[in-house]
């Protein structure tokens, strides 16, 4: 028994070291990072809240809605050109504009800076704002920060998370939120639960396969263990 979980501990190591520490350093990172705070950049970012319609809010999106037709649902939302109301239709929808009752327009780089310094707390300086019309990828080729969204604002600041804030490149609306160490997150998460597309199938059959080979490498280092402190004690004793 003993020799072949020697030969077996052995030629399964060759197979799941490498996954085994990214295992290690990902858990240790999870545990060390603070998620809220550091990862979510809870330090540096306001979440910003819509306010209230305007009293006559009905009025002034009247001629728009007629022109939209049916309307099945409205929500409102805050962005860089103001307070907008959304009419959802069947099919389409539009954002309307509370100030004046027109339909939004694109924004510009300098109304989207002034709204992400606005939301932003932190002790950095708007570097710049660009328009993103594709995804970005950073660290080993397979972090995408907006998980495929395209057409979207990126307002980047100079503080030590570099912080990045994104917003809708339609209407202004305010995104998400995004920092290296992030980025960093979601790789040793890819990592760690071996998904390294959608980052959230943590069934996959890749990860069930070194699940069990790590498995049958515990098992065969309980026994070397066993038979290692059997030889102790016959030498004690002895």
């Amino acid at each position: 028994m003993n020799k072949w979980a020697r030969k077996i501990h052995r030629w399964v190591s060759y197979i799941v070291f490498i996954q085994v520490t990214l295992w290690i350093i990902g858990g240790l990172a999870f545990a060390v990072i603070p998620f809220d705070s550091i990862v979510k950049s809870g330090s540096v970012m306001a979440t910003p809240v819509s306010p209230a319609l305007p009293e006559n809010w009905a009025q002034q999106v009247q001629a728009q809605q007629q022109a939209f037709g049916p309307v099945v649902a409205m929500s409102s939302s805050n962005s860089s050109e103001g307070l907008l109301l959304k009419l959802q239709g069947k099919e389409e929808s539009l954002w309307i504009r509370m100030s004046d009752g027109k339909p939004a327009v694109r924004p510009k780089a300098e109304s989207v800076g002034r709204y992400a310094e606005q939301l932003y707390v932190g002790d950095g300086e708007l570097l710049a704002t660009r328009h993103l019309a594709e995804s970005e990828y950073r660290y080993f080729g397979f972090v995408d920060e907006l998980y495929g969204r395209v057409n979207v604002w990126q307002a980047s600041f100079s503080d030590s998370l570099g912080s990045r804030l994104y917003f809708d490149g339609e209407t202004g609306r305010y995104l998400t939120v995004r920092n290296d160490f992030w980025v960093f997150y979601d790789a040793m998460w890819r990592l760690h639960i071996m998904d390294y597309q959608g980052g959230e199938d943590f069934n996959n059959k890749l990860l069930l396969f070194f699940a069990l080979f790590t498995f049958v490498f515990a098992i065969s280092g309980l026994i070397l263990t066993y038979t290692a402190i059997q030889r102790a004690v016959r030498k004690a004793r002895a």
